[in-house]
């Protein structure tokens, strides 16, 4: 981790675009801005690799601005497979908080889960989305070892890198930047809105909607083995009043089949159900790397 302290500067190009720079980085382009801040991809001048640039508003309460810097500097401590890594945190000339990332984009921009849903027709084999929720589970159980919690997760914030990598962007912002959630309740957030996301891609509908209608396809229908264990696991998870508490919970009950559903320690490649439109992110969900393997630079 390195930290940029008064390092960002603009300058002026002939052709009245801007340039920005944040320590060895030199912005590229920008892309859509997300938890209010703008978010471009910039040049690591010297070694020539892509990254991303996170720049935060005017965070004007002191004590959420110091709550906000301390949560990124234990964000940057995490490693694991399905966190993006945080590599830079520092502030620019104006008090304005900059973070730089790894950038897992392709040549198109970022891809995020909810494309990638969008691209496969608003449905995943139900194995895939099995394994991938099961992966983000536990990256919260990793980043709850540092007392890191996030709140509940969007699809808009799960990025999908160009090996089909699933990453969480800037895991334990949410919590961070609007402080409405108690240790608790962040926590078990969490576990709850990766397991409808989870639902979701498995049926492609959302649980909410199951729950209220009796003639609704339910998750039993796209898997042969274990049907009744899935919808009753589903079920308790997504209980408002007794589902899970923690993520490691919901991993230790998941009704998983070696023989079904690929033990996600083992993290088996899985072929795409179907291509992806030309017009839509070009990314393989083919490959998951190993969720409990340590990242290397």
């Amino acid at each position: 981790m390195t930290l940029f302290n008064n390092a960002f500067e603009n300058q002026s190009t002939p052709e009245s675009t801007q340039t920005i720079r944040f320590g060895p980085y030199i912005s590229v382009r920008p892309l859509a801005g997300v938890h209010r801040c703008d978010r471009m991809i910039m040049l690591h001048e010297r070694d020539r690799t892509n990254h991303l640039l996170y720049r935060f508003d005017h965070i004007t309460d002191t004590v959420a601005r110091r709550r906000v810097y301390d949560r990124f500097i234990k964000t940057a401590h995490l490693d694991h497979a399905h966190i993006l890594t945080v590599q830079s945190i520092g502030y620019d000339d104006t008090g304005r908080l900059c973070v730089i990332t790894d950038y897992p984009g392709n040549q198109e921009g970022l891809v995020t889960l909810g494309d990638l849903l969008e691209a496969r027709g608003g449905q995943l084999e139900f194995n895939e989305a099995i394994r991938l929720m099961g992966q983000l589970l536990e990256s919260c159980v990793h980043a709850s070892e540092q007392e890191i919690y996030h709140g509940p997760f969007t699809m808009d914030e799960l990025l999908v890198d160009r090996h089909g990598c699933t990453l969480v962007e800037l895991f334990g912002l949410k919590q961070a930047l609007h402080n409405q959630y108690s240790v608790s309740d962040a926590r078990s957030e969490q576990t709850r809105s990766i397991i409808e996301i989870g639902y979701m891609l498995a049926t492609g509908m959302s649980y909410s909607d199951v729950a209220s209608s009796s003639d609704a396809v339910r998750s039993s229908r796209f898997t042969k083995r274990n049907e009744k264990l899935w919808d009753a696991w589903f079920a308790l998870a997504l209980d408002p009043v007794n589902g899970f508490e923690t993520s490691q919970q919901a991993i230790d009950t998941m009704p998983t089949d070696a023989e079904q559903i690929a033990r996600l320690a083992e993290l088996k490649p899985i072929a795409p159900a179907k291509p992806a439109p030309k017009s839509k992110p070009g990314v393989v969900f083919g490959r998951f790397r190993r969720s409990g393997s340590v990242r290397k630079d």
